[in-house]
């Protein structure tokens, strides 16, 4: 299990059913699938969280609202409390998941730009002109039509 959680944190889809790779740990020759199954077997609450999990990815992948809701519905009874904390905060913010869901607007953009821009900064910290340094943050982006 210590070796192989990064597989349970895996979107589904994403999980390699056809190249077997000898696992030491099982001693056999076993696909990402087959690990997560094999995994999954020896606890039923690990299984209930993995497809709530699941299930909640899916959703937010597919931007289906209706989905997410009844996954923030489910009977959690027997999963750890930090499920109960996640969900009770996902509700909490419902309104706001909802809009993300809904529109496809994001700041991603934006983060990049400003993040790009700090390393730069950090980089270049012996700039005498500042034009020299914006011109060089235009550069980057692709915008060298910049005049004085």
């Amino acid at each position: 299990m210590k070796r192989y959680w990064k597989l349970l944190q895996k979107e589904e889809a994403k999980l390699n059913y056809e190249k077997r790779v000898w696992r030491a740990s099982f001693k056999d020759y076993l696909t990402e699938s087959e690990i997560a199954d094999r995994l999954l077997a020896a606890c039923p609450n690990l299984r209930q969280g993995y497809q709530l999990y699941q299930d909640i990815l899916y959703a937010v992948k597919k931007r289906d609202q209706s989905l997410f809701e009844d996954c923030l519905t489910r009977d959690i009874s027997g999963l750890p409390e930090t499920y109960t904390t996640t969900l009770r905060t996902f509700k909490k913010f419902l309104p706001q998941i909802q809009n993300a869901l809904h529109y496809s607007y994001s700041n991603g953009p934006l983060e990049c730009l400003n993040n790009h821009i700090k390393v730069l900064k950090r980089n270049a910290y012996g700039f005498r002109n500042f034009y020299n340094f914006k011109l060089r943050i235009m550069i980057r982006h692709g915008k060298t039509f910049l005049t004085k």
